[in-house]
């Protein structure tokens, strides 16, 4: 893993354009820019998969283009290289993780426990464009959630009532467009993430050949109209592993 830049809340990730305030701000390089393509080809052609930190849209672009050169130019496409939070893709960025499905890790519960300090860093019209899920998907970029514990809560429920809502803790609703369905909320922790390690073939779903990982819930939580609230609400009374009840 690498992290080339800050966050966004306390405007240190990369960014193309400044933060709200301080025009000479545009957040720091972690890792040196002209350094990070050298480091990703070098771990590429060691053949492990890759997973690398980026808040700011710059430090997304660069390091998305450091994956799609080094996939062009050694091609590996069972590495399964990916960027972490993903707030800010670039049209570019976007074509380029489509093309060589190079999977954005969405920390989802950032909206909800984070949000407002975006919306201070950025302002609100550009904190409406982060972690935009929708776009993603339109675009055929693979999609996983994570909380980024103990950054946020690590409860995938919190993750997925966030992804229906996109309200912060205020009530605020940072780009609604961006809105996800139950059953693609859901995604995100299955299958998505199964996608995300490179483990689609064993991991995610209840089917003949995967490993037999399953929590058996208190509720049925997408029945009838669902209620983000009590969808956090949402536990396991029982829970398997590798085929055996350990809960």
């Amino acid at each position: 893993k690498l992290l080339p830049d800050g966050g966004i809340g306390d405007r240190t990730a990369r960014i193309s354009e400044p933060y709200v305030g301080e025009p000479d701000n545009y957040g720091v390089w972690a890792v040196p820019e002209a350094e990070l393509p050298e480091r990703v080809r070098w771990v590429h052609d060691q053949g492990w998969p890759m997973d690398i930190h980026t808040c700011g849209d710059e430090a997304q672009r660069v390091s998305v283009k450091a994956f799609a050169d080094a996939q062009e130019a050694n091609p590996n496409p069972d590495l399964r290289h990916r960027v972490h939070h993903a707030y800010l893709p670039t049209p570019d960025t976007l074509e380029r993780m489509a093309k060589h499905r190079i999977p954005a890790l969405v920390s989802t519960p950032f909206i909800r426990s984070l949000g407002e300090s975006y919306v201070l860093s950025l302002g609100e019209a550009r904190t409406e464009r982060m972690m935009p899920f929708r776009t993603y998907l339109n675009a055929g970029v693979p999609l996983a959630g994570s909380s980024d514990t103990p950054v946020a809560d690590h409860n995938p429920w919190v993750g997925m009532a966030t992804a229906l809502t996109r309200e912060t803790v205020k009530g605020r609703v940072l780009g609604p467009s961006e809105v996800l369905t139950p059953e693609e909320a859901l995604a995100l922790y299955t299958t998505g993430a199964a996608f995300g390690m490179g483990r689609e073939d064993e991991l995610g779903r209840l089917a003949p050949g995967y490993v037999a990982d399953l929590v058996v819930l208190d509720r049925d939580p997408f029945a009838g109209e669902v209620d983000p609230d009590a969808l956090m609400q949402t536990q396991p009374s029982r829970v398997m592993v590798d085929g055996s009840w350990v809960v």
